[in-house]
């Protein structure tokens, strides 16, 4: 156990560094080469490698995040630069190192032995499994493998903008053992949360917390990777919100030009235009959603019957100004002022 340890702890480093080299403990290239031949000579990448074919092969994940590459609030999509360092048990990878000039552990190519095909369950564009061609499995002499698959994870995220610039989301992003029942591959997680190691922050988004949870669906075995988000919203305030609030306040203000001046028109209407202007802008910031629908629109809506409102009322109240004194104010008007 303090070996698989210390062991992942040297990936860490090496995820780090972008670093994936092919290293032995010692022992010539020769004992290498004769090593690898003979674990692959009759190796079957079909074939799960657990003795007892009745038991599950168990397979750990530990997932680290390296940064959030982008959250689209508008078409619902959430990225991130990650990796998941997958463990597992391999008894055709075994072998004595003593035989072997003392060699303790290989890398070998993705495609020469068998791996557990986690494919993610919530893409947001085509579907496509873990690891690339050129990834490398690293084995110990007592058969563990460890691999570190290292990519761009993009799949879909539920948003929910009703607090909109405050607003929080959770994003699940899931990995499930294509093509292999829960009895026969057993996702387990290594930890409870995400390892933040190597997160960088990002400018828009504040990572709250994650949760690591494995399910079991009729597909197989499910590993949930959960991210918490919360925005920060200082831009959107300084550039958005605090204009909003002072054009209401600009809105009520017209009433306070004097009719002689005639601009009370020409500045409602401005008033007016400039709160549309706020609404597109925000309109293009958010999703085009019906539930729920975002606060801070509603705001901008009565802002903006308020507005038509007052410029209703200022042509109404200025036509009345200037009509002939000998005309006699109705009592209903007398009644509203």
């Amino acid at each position: 156990m303090r070996k698989n340890i210390g062991f992942s702890g040297r990936f860490c480093s090496i995820y780090i560094l972008v670093i994936f080299a092919d290293s032995v403990n010692c022992g010539t290239i020769n004992d290498t080469k004769t090593l690898i031949s003979d674990l692959l000579s009759d190796y079957n990448i079909n074939v799960r490698p657990v003795a007892n074919q009745s038991q599950a092969v168990n397979v750990t994940v530990q997932p680290y995040i390296k940064s959030i590459q982008e959250f689209d609030e508008v078409r619902g999509k959430f990225s991130f630069t990650g990796t998941l360092l997958v463990t597992w048990n391999d008894v055709n990878m075994m072998w004595n190192p003593a035989l072997y000039g003392d060699v303790y552990e290989i890398s070998v190519l993705y495609p020469n032995v068998w791996i557990p095909e986690l494919v993610l369950a919530s893409p947001s564009d085509d579907l496509d499994s873990l690891g690339q061609k050129w990834n490398r499995i690293r084995y110990m002499d007592n058969g563990v493998a460890f691999w570190l698959a290292v990519g761009l994870i993009e799949s879909t995220c539920s948003v929910n903008i009703r607090n909109y610039p405050f607003d929080t989301h959770k994003c699940i992003t899931s990995f499930i053992s294509m093509d292999y029942l829960d009895y026969e591959v057993q996702l387990i997680a290594a930890s409870e949360e995400f390892n933040l190691e190597v997160y960088q922050k990002n400018s828009l988004w504040s990572l709250e917390k994650t949760e690591v949870r494995v399910t079991t669906t009729s597909a197989g075995s499910q590993i949930d990777l959960i991210v918490y988000l919360n925005r920060k919203s200082s831009f959107v305030i300084i550039n958005v919100v605090m204009p909003i609030l002072f054009l209401s306040l600009l809105n009520v203000l017209v009433f306070l030009l004097i009719p002689e001046s005639g601009e009370r028109v020409s500045y409602s209407i401005t008033v007016l235009l400039a709160i549309a202007v706020f609404m597109t802008i925000v309109s293009d910031m958010l999703p085009r959603s019906s539930e729920p629908v975002p606060i801070i629109s509603f705001k901008i809506m009565t802002d903006m019957i308020i507005s038509s409102f007052i410029v209703f009322v200022t042509i109404l109240n200025l036509n009345w100004y200037h009509r002939d004194d000998n005309i006699p104010i109705p009592p209903w008007l007398k009644s509203v002022y």
